[in-house]
């Protein structure tokens, strides 16, 4: 091979490396071109819905504001009075602890959270449940003393565990005898009558569930 054969074999082989080149560097190209494009499209979706989101959050701005003023101008309506039964006093004796005193047709019902009376599971009246069937006993006499009187005592759903007693409408029965005897010694001297209910009639809470209820009778 002479020295100009050579030659143009290089210059042969420099060509098509020349040419793939070009044509690497012109895919190069195009591709960055596409994902530039690709960016510039997706920044101006999220500038669209930025502009959207700030459209609706106005619009949410001035409905509030709406709303807020339509408030305002509406006139205060106060609440009802809490409906009372016979003596006109009454609603206002809640005595100690709050003890609801709510009317039942004709009929008044003086509640008495259990645990104010008596220990878990007894049925012995403590210190804070004879001060507050203290209470009760001198409005009764003052107000009702004509009326007659039903006490009923109620559990909640826990089983019995000790002997004494074979169920909780046993217990109940027990507890509301007591807070009868209680209200005789006193000087409560009512038609009085007791009924032990269990677990009927459930409150919210365990805790609510237990109590006794001192229904006076309106005049039949």
């Amino acid at each position: 091979m002479n020295a100009a054969s050579g030659l143009n074999m290089k210059v042969g082989r420099f060509s098509k490396f020349a040419v793939r080149a070009g044509v690497l560097g012109m895919g190069l190209l195009v591709l960055v071109g596409c994902k530039n494009q690709q960016h510039e499209d997706q920044v101006t979706q999220l500038n669209s819905e930025v502009t959207s989101l700030k459209e609706e959050k106005a619009q949410l701005e001035a409905t509030n504001n709406s709303l807020q003023a339509q408030l305002a101008a509406r006139p205060v309506t106060p609440p009802p009075a809490a409906p009372q039964s016979g003596d006109q006093g009454w609603g206002s004796d809640t005595g100690a602890n709050n003890r609801p005193i709510r009317p039942a047709q004709r009929d008044v019902v003086i509640e008495v959270a259990g645990d104010v009376l008596f220990a878990s599971g007894q049925v012995t009246l403590g210190a804070s449940g004879k001060k507050e069937l203290d209470k009760v006993a001198t409005t009764i006499k003052n107000k009702y003393s004509g009326h007659d009187i039903r006490i009923e005592g109620y559990t909640d759903t826990d089983p019995i565990r000790k002997a004494k007693f074979s169920s909780n409408e046993a217990l109940s029965k027990a507890r509301a005898e007591a807070v009868e005897n209680y209200l005789s010694s006193k000087g409560v001297n009512n038609s009085m009558s007791t009924v032990g209910r269990g677990a009927a009639k459930p409150r919210a809470t365990k805790a609510a569930s237990r109590r006794v209820e001192i229904v006076i009778l309106g005049n039949r």
